[in-house]
């Protein structure tokens, strides 16, 4: 049997925020379909709206 390893990936700070149940509903699924945390699929998606925002 394979070690679980546990790795730190980031500094983290936990945050309170409102999310539209129909956007999290989505994200769940995108999350589900693509073997990934919603925690970083919520990351990936603010990292990519940031990215491409125009000034």
């Amino acid at each position: 049997m394979k070690e679980f390893i546990i790795r730190k990936r980031g500094n983290y700070v936990q945050r309170t925020c409102r999310i539209e149940e129909e956007l999290l509903d989505k994200l769940e699924k995108l999350s589900f379909e693509n073997n990934q945390s919603v925690n970083s699929i919520i990351n990936e998606c603010i990292r990519f709206a940031l990215e491409y925002m125009k000034d």
